[in-house]
């Protein structure tokens, strides 16, 4: 029997979405908490049991193909508030097994759903290492004097290229800050390299996919991948 294929519906405007791909990592990531929460009883007055009441309600939508990407915030809002306010913290005995067992499926939902995304996955790190290896070249090239911060993120990037590269790091990012002058010439709201070439756009590539592990909406396959990082 031919393998069912599941589509949720997409109005963006290049129409180039694998919405195949979205369905199934939202009902992993749903199946992966439920699993975590199967000693729960499912019950608003807690916030596992309506965290259990939020992953099925997603999972029943999506099956139902009823998903239009993104969510209007509304509809995540009990994933939202618990992954904000870390109220499932009592399910690890460290921050670290937190991270691990519960945070980071919290948040691979978050950016499928109220953000639409892609998941950083691991055939998509040697495009985002193409990527570091530009920002790099950015930097060492750039037609200005470097701050302190600036010279500093270039031996940073090239210990993440190699991690990634190796695969000693699995986006997202979220404990310890090991790239601490990276994090300075770029944020969202603030992006000091934003006069090189290509210095904002390519350090947001970077950042979205290692510390918020999602990768850019163009990179719907491999080949698009490959093609857009073909520097």
């Amino acid at each position: 029997m031919p393998e069912k294929r599941y589509w949720i519906q997409d109005h963006s405007a290049s129409g180039m979405i694998n919405s195949d791909e979205r369905y199934a990592d939202i009902i992993e990531n749903c199946d992966l908490l439920l699993e975590k929460l199967s000693s729960y009883s499912q019950k608003d007055s807690t916030p596992e049991g309506a965290m259990i009441s939020q992953l099925k309600w997603l999972k029943e939508q999506t099956k139902a193909w009823s998903l239009e990407l993104p969510l209007d915030g509304r509809y995540i809002a009990t994933l939202s508030y618990v992954f904000t306010e870390g109220s499932l913290r009592w399910l690890a005995t460290s921050r670290e097994e937190y991270v691990r067992t519960v945070e980071v499926y919290e948040k691979r939902l978050i950016s499928l759903t109220r953000h639409g995304c892609f998941l950083a996955k691991r055939e998509y790190y040697p495009y985002a290492v193409r990527c570091i290896n530009k920002l790099i070249a950015i930097l060492e090239n750039a037609s200005r004097p470097l701050s302190a911060e600036e010279k500093a993120c270039i031996p940073e990037l090239n210990a993440l290229g190699d991690k990634l590269a190796r695969e000693e790091i699995e986006p997202p990012l979220m404990i310890g800050n090991d790239y601490p002058n990276f994090r300075e010439i770029y944020a969202p709201w603030e992006c000091t390299i934003e006069d090189l070439p290509e210095g904002r756009a390519v350090s947001r590539v970077v950042s979205d996919f290692v510390f918020n592990g999602r990768r850019p909406q163009s990179w719907a396959t491999t080949q698009a991948a490959d093609q857009e990082t073909n520097f």
